[in-house]
């Protein structure tokens, strides 16, 4: 090889290494670019190109995607556990707070029991305690809606990325282009891997020509080449995965951000709605049978002071007041009111307040006995008081073991993307050196070129 065609040699593998070196600079600050690293052989005494690699780990991809798979559940799970938390405990909404109040009511007419301002009072605070049980049956009902509509929002993404994943597939089976252009194609699919796995437990097969096989951790098909699983949501809002003519059902073992939805939906939010209702049901059903125990201003039998809890489903949403004239509450326990300030019947009614709970579940529904038999068996023998006491401090320790789950998670993405960076990643220090080497080899090189020609001239000159 003559010095012009080294010279014109080395030109060429400084201008190559000056566009990877450009293209890693001007890409550094793009979520999920893999660097390029160029490197050079010998050819006939001159220099060439011998490979553009993309820099990338398969281990570290693997690892980022269990662990955002890891922190997109516990995300999920805590961002509506510290809402339903904040809920039980505001004085705005807690029940205690509201037996505070009802009972001191109570304990205040126990001196006059006749007098109508006292007994407007407890009308006022027995509405008040309704207005709590509803108004918390409204807000998780809310939450769930809230739920129902993120859950619905995420399987429409897990599709449409599931969708461009196979497309990416067949893109990258029939790739016949530049290493650059398949080098954006694996890290658009990587990309892709990585958002999938927020909101799914996904296992990835890495195949030779770039392509992938997605899978959920318990092996339903999720992307297999250039056909891709669907998710569906079902009649009673369950979740399944549609492949062909197959369809798998869907819990909360998905992972993710969207298992962790299922997860809050169908047990902790499930299991919070039942202890309300089986509350309502309780305080309103004892209450009744002791008020109608007793007789009121107009001599008449006390009827029951609560209505909505035919049933305990939907107790605490359907929980009403019937009785709205004061003269209706039934203090006097003699079967009469000769006597005034007789009050045998509201010592006895002051007196719920330190009675346990005492559900009878064979006079249950089998309906009821289905949905709320372990419910009860949780709360029979504590007083509302100490039930919900209990229920605000178990949701507090849920709340603050999944705050802790999901710094942990989120401490082991962090820890993984940086293994990943550390392959993948553009170091800008390192860049700018190379960006000097390759610019002085060029200026060599032209020099070499140069230097060729005067040398050409000279000889040239030697003949005339």
């Amino acid at each position: 090889m003559n010095l012009f065609n080294i010279g014109l040699s080395g030109l060429n593998a400084a201008s190559a290494g000056l566009s990877v070196t450009g293209q890693n600079i001007n890409q550094s600050l793009v979520p999920g670019y893999s660097r390029q690293r160029i490197s050079f052989g010998s050819q006939d005494g001159g220099v060439q190109v011998s490979s553009v690699e993309r820099m990338s780990d398969t281990f570290t991809h693997l690892q980022i995607q269990r662990q955002r798979s890891g922190f997109g559940y516990h995300q999920a799970t805590t961002q509506y556990l510290s809402q339903a938390e904040a809920l039980l405990t505001s004085d705005n909404t807690s029940l205690n707070v509201g037996l505070d109040r009802f009972y001191a009511a109570l304990n205040e007419a126990s001196a006059q029991p006749q007098d109508i301002a006292y007994r407007q009072t407890i009308i006022s605070q027995s509405e008040a305690m309704v207005d709590r049980f509803n108004n918390l049956s409204q807000q998780l009902e809310s939450q769930r809606k809230q739920v129902d509509g993120q859950l619905e929002a995420s399987v429409n993404k897990a599709n449409t990325l599931m969708a461009n994943l196979a497309s990416l597939n067949r893109s990258l089976r029939e790739a016949n282009g530049s290493e650059a252009e398949k080098a954006s194609l694996l890290d658009a699919r990587d990309a892709t891997l990585t958002e999938l796995s927020s909101m799914m437990d996904i296992n990835t097969t890495y195949h030779s020509d770039g392509s992938v096989s997605v899978s959920l951790d318990q092996g339903q098909p999720l992307v297999n080449g250039a056909s891709a699983s669907q998710l569906m949501k079902n009649s009673d809002g369950g979740l399944v995965l549609k492949r062909g003519e197959s369809t798998f059902t869907l819990g909360s073992s998905a992972g993710g951000t969207i298992g962790g939805m299922l997860n809050y939906r169908d047990g902790h939010l499930q299991s919070l709605e039942r202890e309300l209702d089986v509350m309502a049901y309780s305080f309103a059903t004892q209450f009744n049978a002791q008020h109608t125990q007793g007789v009121d201003l107009n001599g008449k039998q006390g009827q029951p002071l609560f209505g909505g809890v035919d049933q305990i489903e939907g107790a605490a949403k359907n929980l009403t007041l019937l009785v709205s004239d004061p003269k209706a509450l039934a203090f006097a326990g003699n079967g009469t009111v000769d006597e005034p300030g007789n009050s045998d019947n509201l010592e006895a009614l002051i007196g719920l307040k330190n009675a346990p709970i005492t559900l009878d579940k064979a006079k249950l529904s089998e309906t009821d006995l289905a949905q709320y038999g372990d419910t009860i068996d949780k709360v029979n023998g504590k007083t509302l008081f100490t039930a919900y006491t209990g229920l605000c401090g178990d949701w507090a320790i849920k709340t603050s073991q999944s705050k802790t789950d999901m710094a942990s998670a989120e401490s082991q993405v962090k820890h993984a993307e940086n293994a990943r960076d550390s392959v993948s990643g553009v170091n800008l220090d390192e860049e700018a050196v190379s960006l000097m080497q390759f610019t002085q080899m060029y200026q060599a090189n032209a020099k070499v070129i140069s230097t060729a020609q005067q040398l050409l001239d000279i000889t040239m000159g030697m003949f005339n």
